[in-house]
């Protein structure tokens, strides 16, 4: 088997490949957002008929490290094999050749979120645990009354979205429904509003929170997007509009997911933004019939108070799906992260996926 990095000739086998592997229609959205995308795609070649029958990706990122600072990560990604290669080990050589390009280009641990992890661990990747809450939503016996612009169908009402009417100190108005395409921000959502709230929200006692990206522009203006397009978007508004804080809710056929909170606990109306999009978050639930909300949120008294108002008899659950592994860095700061992580305080974002 002939492993090389990739070449633009093989991208129509590249996306054969990962169609036959998965059913993630944002995978090759995604991945065409990296620029450089081919020259850290490492495939596997027939020798016999030249056909891409495995591929490991990789893309670079900035996470927060242990007591405050700055890590280069190496993201995996679009990890795939043909049925008729497996079991000769194309995956763990390939995972080789991209962690010896990621030590070269400066990465000090790799990153990669999956749910077989037994195909990781011969590969030095270490399962992270990571804390939820699940539970019936609390009844709702009243109308939202800080919500105005969705009618009974949860669809927008005819009011343009900045009518926000009312006399509540923060009010919530849904931004982006799942399907609906996101062509661009707009001025009456732009990406800089929320990325303020997630930079305070996303800053521990020491500095940048553990395992988290760092966004950049072209990460808030291009994937975001991509990674919550199943998603509501929500956001809370004080009486001038100014965008207070935000929510992000993907609805599935059994549960409402919570994926995204952003909130500055600084801010002197913390408790009451919190409290606003919780009421709204009850409301969307009770709207889809779900009979489950998941709270995946990092540890802090905000997202406690959040669970609290929306969740009965939650249960303690953990998401076991992402992995590390040191690649520069010293085992022990991989250690660092993944109790980080299983303490609540250490978060990887649903919409920073690789």
């Amino acid at each position: 088997m002939h492993l090389r990095t990739a070449t633009p000739d093989d991208v129509p086998a590249l996306y054969a490949l990962w169609g036959r592997a998965f059913d993630a229609p944002l995978m090759v959205p995604v991945y065409e957002t990296d620029d450089g995308r081919l020259d850290r795609t490492h495939v596997a070649v027939d020798p016999d008929d030249g056909r891409v029958v495995g591929s490991v990706y990789w893309t670079p990122r900035k996470l927060g490290g242990p007591d405050g600072g700055i890590l280069r990560a190496g993201g995996v990604a679009n990890v795939a094999t043909a049925p008729e290669a497996r079991g000769r080990g194309l995956v763990r050589a390939l995972l080789a050749r991209a962690v010896e390009q990621m030590e070269r280009d400066g990465a000090d641990v790799a990153l990669l979120f999956t749910g077989t992890p037994d195909v990781y661990r011969s590969s030095g990747f270490e399962a992270f645990d990571v804390p939820l809450r699940r539970g019936a939503p609390r009844p709702v016996d009243e109308p939202d009354p800080g919500h105005d612009d969705l009618d009974d169908d949860g669809l927008p009402t005819d009011a343009a979205p900045s009518d926000l009417v009312g006399d509540a100190p923060v009010r919530t108005r849904t931004d982006r429904l799942p399907g609906v395409p996101w062509p661009a921000w707009s001025v009456a959502l732009r990406w800089e509003q929320l990325a303020v709230l997630h930079d305070a929200f996303d800053t521990v006692a020491d500095g940048p929170r553990p395992l988290a990206t760092r966004r950049t522009a072209e990460h808030w203006e291009q994937r975001i997007p991509l990674w919550y397009s199943g998603a509501e978007v929500l956001t809370a508004r004080a009486a001038d509009r100014e965008v207070v804080g935000y929510l992000v809710l993907e609805p599935e056929p059994d549960v409402l997911k919570v994926r995204e909170l952003g909130v500055d606990p600084a801010s002197d109306r913390a408790h009451d933004v919190v409290d606003a999009l919780a009421r709204t978050t009850l409301h969307r639930a009770h709207l889809h019939g779900a009979p489950a909300v998941e709270v995946r949120l990092p540890a802090h008294a905000l997202t406690d108070r959040f669970a609290a108002a929306v969740l009965d008899a939650p249960v303690v659950a953990t998401d076991t799906t992402g992995m590390l592994r040191p690649v520069r860095a010293a085992a022990d700061v991989v250690a660092h992260l993944r109790d980080a992580a299983a303490a609540g305080v250490g978060f990887h974002w649903p919409g920073d996926y690789l």
